[in-house]
């Protein structure tokens, strides 16, 4: 098994999921390195790919009116960036900062649409995934924003 084979059952867990879906899935990943305080992406730039945090530390920022950076979620390994890759108008919403320096997992998020279509078990797990990416980003934001000021 490959390395990436061996991540994608780690990190997607996806009980169900066929040997040919992984197979299909794994074509379309790679591994990709960043330096620590490296910008990964920044707010409103097409979004292509989802991530998986394997190893390092992911710092998901927004950017203030004053122009300063506001760190609201810190990604560790087996956390999802990007989740906008798989959900229109594939727009990023933050800005993604390397902390340290971080192994991720690229998954090319049109194909991996394709992918969910065409075998809707996956998909509806996947999707089921993302959502709880967007919830725990949303109550990161939300516990920033009652106990921290801006």
């Amino acid at each position: 098994m490959t390395r990436i084979a061996d991540l994608l059952k780690q990190y997607m867990n996806i009980p169900d999921a066929s040997a040919k879906t992984f197979a299909e899935v794994e074509k379309i990943c790679e591994v990709k390195t960043f330096s620590a305080n490296e910008i990964i992406y920044r707010e409103h730039e097409d979004s292509r790919y989802l991530y998986i945090v394997i190893s390092g530390q992911v710092d998901i920022q927004y950017l203030l009116k004053d122009g300063r950076r506001k760190t609201l979620d810190n990604c560790m390994p087996g956390d999802y960036l990007l989740w906008s890759a798989l959900i229109e108008p594939n727009q990023t919403n933050s800005i993604g900062v390397s902390r340290t320096t971080s192994e991720l997992l690229q998954v090319d998020g049109k194909q991996l649409l394709e992918i969910c279509s065409r075998d809707t078990d996956f998909g509806f797990h996947m999707m089921s995934l993302i959502a709880s990416v967007i919830r725990r980003r949303l109550q990161a934001a939300r516990y920033q924003l009652s106990f921290h000021s801006l």
